[in-house]
């Protein structure tokens, strides 16, 4: 008799440590990061990014319902002093290493910046290359309008880097504040040439693109980091890892170059 209930003790003490174990690992079970990703970012990113970043942004969003990536567009040394000067920004891409080494030498960054793609340049003419633009040196020819991106810009910068490692040199119609409103420019029909990337050329349907050689091309290489001091910086570090894991689509879809 004493035997049979010190095994009923024996078994309710087994059965009452297993509930607990079983409570406990149920309360301690993670919760998903879609769960937690919650309210909405402020994203800014370079000019030629547009496009890309647009479809990320809503590709992001699906996954993660309730969370929101506000992009902004500009010359990258424009975004890097607005952060500067304390405008929101919870997100930070760049066109070059300049601008983001500049931006992480103020201390703004709250994380490693990341590189997630490269990119080049190519002339950009109107449709069917009407001025028969096939190389650098036609920029020069009479008659030629082009315009470039204001030396301050990354793309005005490879711009004249490209043009000196082609030695030529040329007189552009205007300088741009950054490589959509140098495209525009082309687009429409206010001049026949611009240097811009190969990815702004790939996402308009109103120019056609001449390229540049490799031995005188430029490469970029993409930088993004979230910043420091963000109110959400669980959601703007997620967005960071997600264009960074996005690469390939990057590369297929829009043309960017891989790392």
């Amino acid at each position: 008799m004493r035997q049979s209930c010190s095994l009923c003790v024996l078994a309710g003490t087994a059965a009452l440590l297993l509930g607990a174990c079983g409570s406990s690992n149920k309360e301690s079970s993670p919760t998903t990061s879609s769960d937690k990703l919650t309210g909405s970012i402020a994203a800014l990113a370079a000019s030629s990014l547009t496009e890309s970043f647009t479809a990320l942004g809503k590709q992001f969003e699906a996954a993660h319902p309730g969370a929101k990536v506000e992009l902004s567009f500009g010359s990258s040394s424009d975004l890097e002093t607005s952060i500067e000067q304390g405008a929101p920004a919870d997100d930070f891409a760049s066109a070059d290493q300049k601008n983001m080494t500049k931006l992480v030498g103020g201390g703004y960054n709250a994380s490693v910046p990341q590189n997630f793609a490269k990119n080049k340049l190519e002339i950009a003419v109107e449709k069917g290359n009407p001025k028969h633009i096939a190389t650098l040196a036609d920029l020069t020819k009479p008659g030629v309008k082009v315009v470039l991106c204001d030396p301050s810009a990354p793309c005005g910068k490879y711009a004249a880097q490209v043009l000196d490692n082609a030695k030529v040199d040329l007189t552009p119609v205007s300088l741009e504040p950054n490589v959509k409103a140098t495209l525009s420019k082309v687009e429409l029909g206010e001049a026949d040439a611009a240097i811009v990337y190969v990815t702004d050329v790939a996402a308009s349907d109103k120019v056609d693109g001449v390229p540049i050689p490799d031995d005188v091309n430029v490469i970029a290489t993409l930088p993004i980091v979230a910043i420091k001091g963000s109110k959400n910086a669980a959601l703007a570090q997620a967005w960071v890892d997600f264009v960074v894991a996005h690469e390939s689509e990057l590369v297929s879809k829009y043309g960017f170059l891989p790392l």
